[in-house]
């Protein structure tokens, strides 16, 4: 076949008509790949900020401020709360009785996780895919999951099971033990203040990047919504109440 067409057209023809399929099946190979999720090569964290104690600890050691967890050991907490600045520049927070593995997917084992930026998510029966985003992953007791995006998009896929779901923001997803995925379903507005709130915000002095990001995404998701004073949050900042007899 290949020998008729070098026939029918000619040598010189044919070579540029092959060389042009080539390169078109190339440009269109470059445009997916760029177009893909970002791949989140993470090869260690530091700890930034320790809250409520100093019940954080590395590999079972107690940590302090500026310790560093390498690639495949643990970051835990008890009592205590961490940020944690990871080496691709994604950041993340664990919240009391938390635990993480370092890695190329930050692994949850059991505890509450907000990661911010290029880091993917996982635990032993799924994996998130991003692409720079606001999400948080909690584990419990039982060993069931939940994903919830606040600002982006992200892919879970499970590892036991052939289905993967994406989760867009304001919306979050439950994972069963044996990797079963939920459907998406919309966080509501009491739940995302709660978490704005929480043991993943409240307190934590450092600005986590995409912090502008969030803010609109929040806007237009619930627009009642009172934004607490977050670094990074771009606030009116309030007037004070004006003294009888004075001027303003």
């Amino acid at each position: 076949m290949m020998q008729f067409f070098k026939q029918y057209l000619g040598k010189r023809r044919f070579r540029r008509i092959f060389l042009g399929l080539l390169g078109g099946l190339f440009s269109v190979w470059a445009i997916a790949f760029l177009q893909g999720p970002a791949i989140a090569q993470i090869s260690q964290a530091t700890v930034q900020e320790i809250l409520d104690g100093d019940q954080v600890f590395i590999e079972e050691v107690p940590a302090e401020v500026n310790a560093v967890a390498m690639l495949q050991q643990s970051i835990s907490t008890k009592d205590s709360r961490a940020s944690l600045l990871f080496s691709n520049n994604a950041a993340g927070r664990l919240g009391p009785n938390s635990a993480i593995t370092v890695g190329q997917c930050i692994e949850v084992k059991e505890g509450l996780l907000l990661a911010s930026g290029p880091a993917n998510g996982c635990t032993a029966n799924f994996e998130i895919g991003v692409q720079g985003t606001i999400y948080v992953m909690e584990v419990d007791d039982t060993g069931e999951s939940r994903v919830k995006v606040l600002e982006g998009e992200v892919q879970v896929s499970s590892k036991q099971q052939e289905d993967t779901q994406a989760v867009e923001q304001g919306n979050g997803l439950a994972v069963f033990p044996d990797g079963r995925l939920g459907k998406p379903a919309p966080l509501s507005q009491e739940e995302v203040e709660s978490i704005l709130n929480g043991s993943l915000f409240n307190g934590f002095a450092l600005e986590l990047p995409g912090m502008g990001n969030l803010q609109s995404a929040l806007k237009s998701l619930y627009p009642d919504m009172n934004l607490p004073r977050l670094p990074g949050f771009n606030l009116p900042v309030p007037r004070p109440p004006g003294i009888p007899g004075l001027p303003f």
